[in-house]
């Protein structure tokens, strides 16, 4: 069976992963111990979302130490391959092998609709 592909969805390959620029598509939060919370609501019916009380209107996906400093190495100006030379740069060895690593954290972040991706980056 085949999946139907949004017209405005990017097409993750080999090819163009690195050049890619993702930008956040959730709001989010620093929790108590200073990472990332991405606030998720909990309709995806707007007119439902706004009848709930303010505390209950989001569900948090909580990021680790390396999770976060990825998040907020997003501006949407950096391309993955930007984003991977910092992470090199603060880290070392603790993040190898980089690119494996950090591709497959924002697949799972595109996957969850958490970031989106501009096309490649014009330099």
């Amino acid at each position: 069976m085949r999946k139907n592909i949004k017209q405005n969805e990017v097409t993750i390959s080999e090819e163009n992963i690195l050049k890619l620029v993702p930008i956040h598509n959730k709001e989010f939060k620093y929790n108590e111990s200073g990472c990332i919370d991405i606030l998720v609501p909990r309709s995806k019916i707007e007119f439902i979302q706004r009848l709930l009380p303010e505390s209950r209107k989001y569900m948090c996906a909580n990021l680790d130490e390396l999770g976060t400093t990825v998040w907020n190495l997003i501006d949407g100006k950096k391309n993955i391959e930007e984003i991977a030379k910092l992470l090199e740069e603060k880290y070392g060895e603790k993040v190898e092998p980089v690119l494996k690593r950090l591709t497959l954290f924002l697949r799972n972040l595109y996957q969850n609709n958490f970031i989106i991706f501009n096309k490649d980056k014009e330099k």
